[in-house]
């Protein structure tokens, strides 16, 4: 039998950090391509450093993303690794995944960015005030030049937006949270704690944007996982699917004023709300009395908006729908949960 779970969830997204012509750029939505199931392996986006905390009824979840081959100022081809640091329960994760962002112009396999950047039009400097003109001509002068100049920056990142993909493979490792010591036996003679490996866990995600408007994502994943670290534990596998789809519905300024927006010609930044809708699927395979919480396959679709009012104003109200088969009885249940991501740096070099 099948039962219907619904609750309401909110995200919050905290970034900042203008970004230069010659910076990473990325106009990919959301938090993670996989949101909900596999949050606690997922690499995220391309930034520097993200945070990211997650409360709910069932779990918590503590995160933190480096990417820390951004911090060399020229490029590599290690740019886009990135590392993985999380805690999800009493559950530690590590991981690392490589990944490819063809937005990122210290990524060496790819020179994309520069030949978008080498297109920008060839613009005559600035020029100084002329001995005959008024202040008033020279700056209606300076006001049509610096119009001109966010209207080339402005292109120059729409060009970057179409056709914008990235892709990541990565690994990670699950501890239980006893790793070593005495053996612990229960009453009838069971070491509790003989296995210190939770899970092994790979993973790969693509995002694609067709424009700033229109974004894509779909990933896999596939894990060795014990649901306990007790010695009759059977390693379980889990094979899960995730996909999403967002687009920029409606913007919050109009299009004709955003030159005047810094954080729009600075960073690309467009206050606007995104209309979306992402899917999760795991199924288990192996001795059915192993399976965590019983679960043979569990499918969440969400409906969301998401909210960009400012950089360091964005949220995400969303509606998972989450639909399971127990191995021994059929639940349902009732909680919110609340994500806060905060994106400490976004730039590289």
């Amino acid at each position: 039998m099948k039962r219907y779970l619904l609750i309401l969830c909110l995200t919050l997204n905290l970034s900042s950090f203008a970004q230069d012509p010659s910076a990473t750029f990325s106009t990919m939505s959301g938090n993670a391509p996989k949101p909900e199931l596999f949050d606690d392996i997922s690499f995220g986006g391309f930034d520097l450093v993200t945070a990211n905390f997650k409360y709910s009824k069932d779990n918590t979840l503590q995160k933190v993303i480096l990417s820390p081959f951004k911090l060399i100022p020229s490029a590599n081809y290690a740019s886009d690794v990135r590392l993985n640091f999380s805690q999800k329960d009493k559950i530690s994760t590590f991981g690392v995944g490589f990944g490819f962002d063809n937005c990122n112009p210290f990524n060496k396999l790819s020179n994309r960015v520069d030949r978008k950047f080498k297109k920008m039009p060839q613009r005559p400097a600035q020029r100084n005030q002329n001995v005959n003109e008024t202040n008033a001509q020279y700056k209606a002068y300076l006001d049509a030049f610096n119009q001109q100049a966010n209207q080339d920056r402005v292109d120059y990142f729409k060009s970057l937006a179409e056709n914008a993909f990235s892709f990541t493979v990565g690994y990670n490792i699950s501890l239980f949270d006893i790793i070593g010591g005495d053996k612990v036996t229960d009453a009838s003679g069971l070491v509790t704690n003989k296995y210190v490996t939770n899970a092994h866990s790979f993973s790969a995600d693509l995002n694609y944007s067709v424009n700033e408007d229109l974004m894509f994502s779909v990933g896999a994943a596939y894990q060795r996982k014990r649901k306990s670290a007790a010695e009759d534990q059977k390693i379980v596998e889990y094979i899960g699917y995730n996909s999403s789809f967002s687009w920029r519905a409606f913007y919050l300024q109009n299009r004709a004023n955003l030159l005047n927006n810094t954080e729009y010609v600075k960073n690309f930044f467009i206050p606007s709300i995104l209309v979306g809708v992402s899917f999760e699927s795991i199924n288990a395979n192996g001795d059915k009395l192993f399976y965590e919480d019983g679960y043979k396959y569990k499918n969440i679709w969400m409906p969301y908006l998401d909210f960009k009012i400012t950089p360091t104003n964005q949220f995400r109200i969303g509606i998972p729908i989450q639909k399971y088969d127990t191995v021994n009885e059929h639940q349902t249940g009732l909680g919110p949960f609340l994500q806060y991501n905060l994106t400490l740096a976004n730039k590289a070099g």
